[in-house]
């Protein structure tokens, strides 16, 4: 599963069925699966699968799985829903995502360095 960072403040709108709303908002019908970790699953298109995690208010987890048989449209229509689906839930487009993922592995590449260099 991919992490994404949640806009400040914007991850209360998530919370008491906030999230399972918008999935169902982009992706129509959304289950639940997990005991101790509630994870919602749906599917669009192109877009077999997306397994979607609350890890917190700041932090959410994504695994996604796509038909590489599937017709251009649909395709193209499922990323279009996806790109949505995200910005709606972690307040970032696109490229601020892309950012801050770079941003967040450079960080921890700089982390690890310094640790090799203590040792």
């Amino acid at each position: 599963m991919q992490s994404f960072e949640i806009k400040r403040g914007h991850g209360k709108s998530l919370e008491d069925g906030g999230l399972k709303s918008l999935m169902e908002e982009e992706f129509g019908e959304v289950t639940e699966k997990g005991n101790n970790v509630k994870i919602l699953t749906a599917s669009y298109k192109a877009l077999t699968k997306i397994d979607v995690d609350m890890v917190s208010i700041t932090e959410v987890k994504i695994e996604t799985e796509t038909d590489s048989e599937a017709e251009p449209d649909d395709a193209l229509k499922a990323h279009q829903a996806y790109n949505r689906f995200m910005e709606k839930i972690t307040g970032f487009n696109a490229k601020q995502r892309v950012d801050r993922a770079k941003a967040k592995a450079k960080k921890e590449a700089k982390a690890a360095a310094e640790k090799e260099i203590q040792s």
